[in-house]
């Protein structure tokens, strides 16, 4: 009688592990539309993070830009 509680606990072990490796490990990344950008850009620049766009040519950096940017750099103003 004692051997079939933990029969069952291994089997429902054994389900919810292999249930476990149906979930992604990682999330799909996209890139945030560019009003939800400059929210989130000035939100940060109130918390005295420092945002620039940086996908010009050579690496240069800009402080204002006009659509979506590839090279967000950001920290915080002390640096």
């Amino acid at each position: 009688m004692g051997s079939r509680p933990l029969a069952l606990c291994f089997l429902l072990l054994l389900l919810v592990s292999f249930h476990a490796h149906d979930f992604p490990r990682c999330a799909d990344a996209r890139p945030l539309p560019f009003e939800k950008l400059q929210r989130y850009v000035s939100v940060l620049g109130s918390l005295g993070i420092v945002c620039r766009c940086c996908d010009g040519e050579a690496g240069e950096c800009r402080s204002r830009w006009e659509s979506t940017c590839a090279k967000l750099d950001c920290h915080p103003s002390k640096f």
